[in-house]
C-alpha cells in the first residue's frame, strides 16, 4: 500500500510540475525591450525629415548642418537597434532621442527652404538688374558715341 501512495503522490507530483510549467510558458513576460512602433516611429521621422531636407536643398538652402543632425538620428538609430538586446532602456532612449532629432530637422528645413527660396530670388533679381543696367549702359554709349565724333 505504501508503494502505491507513493507512486500515486509521485504522479499528482509530476501533474502539478506539468501543470506550473504549462501555466509559465503560456504566460506572457513583460519586458522593457524598445517595441516596434518606436522603431517605426524613428524610423518614419527620419523619412520626413530626409524629404523635408531634399525640398530645402532643391529650392536653394543650404542644409548641410541639417544632413548632419539627420545622420545622428541614424547612427541613433542603428545603435538602439543594436543594444535592443542587451539594454532596451538605452535603446528606448535612443529611439526617442532619433525621432526628436528627426523632427527638429524638419521643423528647421522649412526655415532653410525658405531662405534658399529668397536668396535664389535675390540672386534673379541681381541678375536681371546687372542685364539690364548693361543694357542701359550700352544704349547710352551707342547714342552719345555719335555725338562724340
Amino acid at each position: 500500500m505504501e508503494n502505491r501512495l507513493s507512486l500515486s503522490a509521485l504522479c499528482r507530483c509530476l501533474i502539478s510540475i506539468t501543470l506550473i510549467v504549462l501555466v509559465i510558458s503560456t504566460t506572457p513576460i513583460s519586458s522593457h525591450e524598445a517595441t516596434g512602433g518606436q522603431l517605426a516611429t524613428a524610423n518614419s521621422s527620419v523619412n520626413s525629415a530626409f524629404s523635408a531636407i531634399y525640398y530645402a536643398e532643391q529650392n536653394g538652402g543650404d542644409v548641410s548642418a541639417l544632413v548632419e543632425k539627420l545622420n545622428t538620428a541614424i547612427l541613433l538609430i542603428q545603435k538602439a537597434v543594436a543594444e535592443n538586446a542587451t539594454d532596451p532602456n538605452a535603446a528606448t532612449a535612443d529611439l526617442s532621442n532619433a525621432t526628436t532629432i528627426a523632427q527638429m530637422v524638419s521643423l528647421n528645413s522649412s526655415s532653410v527652404s525658405t531662405s534658399g527660396s529668397i536668396a535664389r530670388q535675390l540672386r534673379l533679381y541681381e541678375s536681371l538688374g546687372t542685364v539690364a543696367a548693361a543694357l542701359g549702359l550700352a544704349a547710352l554709349a551707342y547714342l552719345k558715341g555719335d555725338r562724340a565724333r
